[in-house]
C-alpha cells in the first residue's frame, strides 16, 4: 500500500520545489502563515507544520520577531 502524503508534507514539498527552482530565493521572505493558509485553503496549523518541516530539511531559517 502506498503512503498517503499528508497536507503539510505536500505543501512543504511544493515550497521546496519553488526554492529548488529559484522561484523563492535565499534571504527572501516567504508568504505569511495567514496568506498561505488562505491561498491554499489550509489551516494555519498545517502551514506552520509545513514551515517547520522545511526548517528541519535546512531549506529555510526561522527568524523570530522579524515580522
Amino acid at each position: 500500500m502506498a503512503k498517503t502524503e499528508l497536507r503539510y508534507e505536500k505543501l512543504a514539498d511544493e515550497l521546496a520545489g519553488l526554492i529548488a527552482d529559484n522561484m523563492l530565493r535565499a534571504g527572501e521572505r516567504l508568504p505569511s502563515v495567514r496568506r498561505l493558509a488562505k491561498e491554499r485553503r489550509l489551516s494555519a496549523t498545517t502551514v506552520v507544520q509545513s514551515l517547520r518541516e522545511l526548517e528541519r530539511r535546512g531549506l529555510i531559517e526561522a527568524r523570530p520577531q522579524s515580522g
